[in-house]
């Protein structure tokens, strides 16, 4: 019995240990890493944002397969992050500003005179 509910604890913190404690930024906003899925992130900014709230600044969601895929023993690994803004304390959101697409860094080609 007492095997059983170690081995299930064990199970429970190998599944949650990508579960990160959000990360504030320097410009107020947080930084989510949730796991498996986005509602990961969701409850997680509900509950740092204590229900007032949030802006989604950015986010993603990302699988990647492993091992053959005509094979019985594929693996499936998915992340979830996101970063958000909390609401203030009467509730407004706040503005968030896009950064314009950095330009290449590459010098277009000059022909010669």
């Amino acid at each position: 019995m007492f095997r059983a509910i170690l081995s299930s604890l064990l199970l429970v913190a190998c599944a949650s240990s990508s579960i990160l404690p959000p990360l504030k930024k320097p410009d107020g906003s947080w930084h989510l890493k949730c796991g498996a899925t986005l509602d990961n992130c969701v409850k997680q900014a509900e509950d740092l944002c204590r229900g007032r709230g949030y802006a989604v600044v950015s986010g993603m969601s990302k699988r990647k397969l492993y091992g053959a895929e005509l094979g019985v023993s594929r693996y499936e690994v998915r992340e979830a992050e996101l970063d958000i803004a909390c609401a203030d304390q009467r509730g407004e959101l706040p503005t968030v500003q896009c950064l314009t697409p950095v330009q290449s860094a590459t010098p277009a080609a000059v022909s010669p005179p």
